[in-house]
This record gives C-alpha cells, sequence and structure tokens, in this order.
C-alpha cells in the first residue's frame, strides 16, 4: 500500500509494516497451534482430512467465482489499491474467501468461509476497516501531551548515578 493510500486509510506506513510483520511470524505457529488442538480433539487422520476438505472447497470457490474476480482482485493488489476493491460487491470477497480457503489451515480456512458468506463477508469488511481506520483515542483528562521537542528524559532522583564501566576501572 503507497504512502498516500495508508495514510487515506488512517495508517501509518510503519504501523502497517509492523501488522504484516506480525501477521507473517504468527500465522503460522497460530495454525500449527489450531491443527494440533483440533488433531487432539478429532484425530490426526481426521483434522488433515478436514485441511485437505477446506482447500480442495476453496478451490470449488475459485472456479464458480470465475477468473475475473480473481484478476480484479489481483491486479487491484499488485497496484496497492486493495481499498478500491468493493469485498461485498460481485465476486472479489468472494475471490478472496476462496483465496483463504485454498492456503492450508483451519484459521485461514473459517476466515475464508466467513468471506464467502454474504452476510458475515459485509460484516468482516466493516469491522475490519473501522478497526484498521480508528482515530487515535483522547488521552485520559489531565494528562498532558508533549511533543517530542517540549520533554527531556531526567534521571531518577532515587538512584545513584552511574558509573561507566571501563576494564581501567576495576577495583584494585
Amino acid at each position: 500500500m503507497p504512502l498516500a493510500a495508508a495514510q487515506g486509510l488512517g495508517i501509518l506506513p510503519m504501523q502497517l509494516v509492523k501488522w504484516i510483520t506480525t501477521g507473517l511470524l504468527v500465522l503460522p505457529l497460530a495454525e500449527l497451534a489450531a491443527f494440533i488442538v483440533i488433531a487432539s480433539l478429532v484425530g490426526f487422520t481426521t483434522a488433515l482430512g478436514l485441511v485437505i476438505l477446506i482447500s480442495l472447497l476453496g478451490v470449488l470457490v475459485l472456479r464458480h467465482t470465475g477468473g475475473g474476480a480473481v484478476t480484479r482482485l489481483c491486479t487491484a493488489a499488485g497496484r496497492s489499491e486493495i481499498r478500491g476493491v468493493a469485498l461485498d460487491g460481485p465476486g472479489a470477497g468472494t475471490a478472496l474467501g476462496g483465496i483463504l480457503m485454498v492456503i492450508p489451515g483451519f484459521i485461514t480456512g473459517v476466515l475464508g468461509l466467513l468471506m464467502v458468506m454474504p452476510a458475515t463477508r459485509v460484516w468482516l469488511a466493516a469491522t475490519t476497516l473501522r478497526y484498521f481506520t480508528q482515530e487515535h483515542r483522547a488521552p485520559p483528562p489531565g494528562t498532558i501531551d508533549l511533543t517530542p521537542e517540549e520533554w527531556r528524559p531526567l534521571p531518577d532522583p532515587e538512584l545513584p548515578p552511574r558509573r561507566s564501566r571501563r576494564k581501567t576501572d576495576a577495583p584494585e
């Protein structure tokens, strides 16, 4: 997402990078944990079969949606204009749901299934947009908000001053 688009959404560029990085690091661990939990409940082979079934359903959703919606979604992603894609419109939300279902895992499968169903697709798109475009909350009453130029750190008066730890300061 280019800088202007990210700022238009109310997302700072570093916030976006942190969210993407965190998501890429946490999602595989969360998927693995979800698989272990479900496998412990229903058995390993059943859990593996469910993951394969969800992925096959995702392929069927993508085939049913058609290549046009997937192409529009990929083109918009390539131009970093996801905001311009109407997820509640014809095909784009369903295509995104199908793509999420194709990715192996229970979490992405459930998110994909939510994106395939029209009622939950609208709710999920609105909730996600509202979450990422929230204005920063006002500080509580009595809080004085200073800019970085208006303050400086002060040493704690209760602590003794720090000594430098050089090798020449070793006790004799």
